[in-house]
């Protein structure tokens, strides 16, 4: 199934065709963005149902490309709680179990929090992580990494770049609970 045309309003008959048109909608970005020779692809994933929509398409549409461009993406998490990565509510945790074991994505490219900090320090260590990772020398935020304010909503944060306006600060720990 082909992407949709950006700019588009569409409307899926079932979880099975929209999980088909977003990943091929994703593996489409990250060739385009992918045709320099040190070109990077940056994604930020959010929980819920994408997890098992994207563990279902997303390893056959990125497959053509081959695993090499998947070495040069980079995954964040729009939504992860402050829990062990085992837990049921770790956004990192499903994601590692059900999609990053289908693709050759390198850990180092895959940014997490460290569950271990408390809360405040966690937010502190997860957004420095994010401008290292993802601030290429350039002031965009990457495809699908809002800026860290409040919670994600499931689908929603999958979103082109757009230029970045801010990053947490101390006092706000936003994406991460203690649930």
């Amino acid at each position: 199934m082909a992407a949709p045309a950006p700019g588009l309003i569409s409307v899926f008959s079932s979880p099975q065709e929209l999980g088909a048109s977003l990943a091929q909608l994703v593996a489409q970005r990250a060739a385009c963005c992918l045709e320099g020779a040190r070109a990077r692809f940056a994604l930020g994933l959010s929980g819920g149902s994408l997890v098992s929509m994207l563990a279902r398409e997303l390893p056959a549409a990125a497959a053509p490309a081959g695993p090499a461009s998947l070495t040069r993406w980079t995954l964040g998490f729009c939504d992860e709680r402050l829990v062990p990565f085992e837990h049921a509510e770790s956004t990192y945790g499903l994601y590692r179990t059900h999609l990053l074991s289908k693709l050759p994505i390198p850990d180092s490219q895959v940014i997490t929090i460290n569950p271990q900090l408390p809360v405040e320090e966690a937010a502190e260590d997860y957004a420095k992580k994010l401008r290292q990772k993802l601030l290429w020398g350039q002031s965009q935020t990457p495809l699908g990494i809002p800026p860290l304010r409040g919670h994600s909503p499931d689908l929603g944060s999958l979103r082109v770049a757009l230029p970045l306006t801010s990053w947490p600060s101390k006092g706000t720990p936003s994406q991460f609970s203690t649930s």
